[in-house]
Order: C-alpha cells, then sequence, then structure tokens
C-alpha cells in the first residue's frame, strides 16, 4: 500500500466508524480503553465532521476535563486511537501525543451537549483534544500493514 492509497484507506474508515476507541496509559502496567464517538462519523455529526476536512489524520476527541483519561493524558500523553469497520475486516490505530485544541474547542459545539456541560460551549469541563498520529497500524482486509507516518 503506498501513500496514497493508505491515506484513502484511513480517511475512509475515520469517516465511517460510528465510534471509535481510545487508549491511554495510566499508574498501571496496562492500557485503559474506552470507547468515545468519532465526530469525523458525517452521519452521525455531520458539522463535526465537515469542520475535520482537511485535517488529514489528526483526530479531535471530545471530553469531560475532569475524567479519568484527561488526568491520565496530563501525565502521559502518548495515546491510540483505533477505528474499525468489523464487516468489512478493517481496523486503522493511529498512535500520538493527546495535547489539548482550544481553537477546536471555541468551534465544536453541538446543541444538546448542555446535558453533559450545563455552562455550555464555555463549561471548563468541557475539553478538546487533538491527536496528531506519527504511528500507523491496522488491518486493510487481508494484509497487515505497519506504518510511521
Amino acid at each position: 500500500m503506498n501513500k496514497k492509497q493508505f491515506e484513502e484507506f484511513a480517511l475512509d474508515i475515520m469517516g465511517r466508524a460510528d465510534m471509535l476507541t481510545l487508549a491511554t496509559m495510566g499508574a498501571e502496567p496496562y492500557p485503559h480503553l474506552r470507547a468515545l464517538f468519532n465526530w469525523r462519523d458525517a452521519a452521525r455529526f455531520p458539522a463535526l465532521a465537515e469542520y475535520q476536512k482537511g485535517a488529514g489524520l489528526s483526530v479531535l476527541l471530545g471530553t469531560n476535563t475532569s475524567s479519568v483519561k484527561v488526568r491520565e493524558m496530563g501525565s502521559a500523553p502518548w495515546v491510540s486511537v483505533y477505528f474499525m469497520i468489523p464487516s468489512e475486516f478493517k481496523g486503522l490505530c493511529l498512535s500520538g501525543k493527546a495535547l489539548p485544541d482550544p481553537e477546536a474547542r471555541a468551534a465544536l459545539w453541538i446543541e444538546g451537549w448542555e446535558m453533559y456541560y450545563p455552562k455550555g460551549r464555555d463549561d471548563p469541563d468541557y475539553t478538546v483534544l487533538r491527536v496528531d498520529p506519527v504511528r500507523a497500524r491496522g488491518w486493510a482486509a487481508s494484509a497487515a500493514f505497519d506504518l510511521e507516518l
């Protein structure tokens, strides 16, 4: 798979997976996994997906500032994000540092999220993190791949 084919493959999975899995490291010697909404899923989040067009393989994650995962990323910012399309035997794991993205935080909001963040878009418990991947691993139907980005 050449670079162009890989990018097309990756962006396709990222645009269609309804959820993603985030792996962080805490004090324990094993990773912590949790499912998050995939903001690139245009079927579920059209405005959020549109905002991310042209962002390459960067991944935006929304969560609570007070969450365990944000605390873990504060001391160990290296994470992995996994997207998959099980029915097609396709998976993509992107690894990189998760860092706050104030610009995306200011731009990304969906009415109704007040149930999670009562003070709205400016709620201090609302955080957007950006992962700029440095490595990609996964499975493309019949072949594994492992790439430095």
